[in-house]
């Protein structure tokens, strides 16, 4: 998910990963999750950004690598 995706994909592989959207602020979808910092997703015509899909998918692997090497 590389590219410029939907927002419904970008919103389900954070929301399957424990993220939640908490609220919205004009075109910034707002992601939160306990304990960590927030993620505001700009959304236009239900599209976002690569560079939004590609950070939201960095933090997930983050997220995934710190459980591996924690047992988390």
């Amino acid at each position: 998910m590389a590219s410029e995706a939907r927002f419904a994909k970008v919103r389900k592989l954070l929301e399957s990963n424990g993220w939640a959207l908490t609220r919205i602020n004009g075109s910034h979808h707002i992601f939160t999750k306990p304990e960590r910092a927030p993620i505001s997703i700009p959304v236009h015509a239900g599209k976002v950004k690569a560079f939004y899909v590609r950070k939201a998918e960095e933090i997930i692997g983050q997220e995934r690598n710190r459980e591996d090497e924690f047992g988390g």
